[in-house]
């Protein structure tokens, strides 16, 4: 009888231990991609803001703007597909500004926008290092900080107004 009893404890603590070590290692291994996802993100940002300020603010030699709207361009997503009106249209900004002698008000677009990208990236780096029951709708966030640039769906609609 007591042996029974030792071996039904004995195997509920490896199980037990199984288990926990199974959570710890999903935990851990979410906790290091979410690290360094969230780092380079943030190397993105800084780059393209220094990149963005170099660009409107002229401060650059005449190859050197290919070479800036080229690093911009390249840090976009190019994909024509629904939600991606923003780098699209920073995309073409940029093609414009290539041609040479920018007019201000493309150079304030073009930085107005790049703007909007940057606080979208940013509340959205914030958002995942919230706990999953803590977090905003993917939607949500794209709906207060992309502003003009926000195609809203059915999806979308459902997902706000159930906040």
């Amino acid at each position: 009888m007591e042996a029974a009893i030792i071996t039904t404890f004995l195997t509920s603590t490896v199980i037990a231990t199984l288990i926990s070590s199974y959570v710890a290692k999903i935990s851990n291994d979410k906790n290091m991609s979410l690290k360094y996802i969230t780092e380079e993100r943030s190397v993105w940002r800084k780059v393209m803001r220094e990149t963005t300020s170099k660009i409107c603010s002229g401060k650059y030699d005449g190859d050197d703007l290919k070479e800036l709207a080229t690093m911009v361009m390249v840090s976009l997503n190019p994909l024509v597909e629904k939600g991606n009106k923003l780098d699209l249209y920073i995309i073409k900004l940029l093609k414009e500004i290539e041609k040479g002698d920018p007019d201000k008000q493309i150079l304030d677009e073009f930085r107005d926008c790049v703007s909007v990208l940057l606080k979208h990236d940013w509340e959205r780096s914030k958002n995942e290092t919230k706990t999953l029951l803590f977090r905003d709708p993917e939607s949500y966030i794209k709906k207060r900080t992309l502003g003009k640039f926000y195609e809203e769906t059915e999806k979308d609609n459902s997902q706000i107004e159930s906040r």
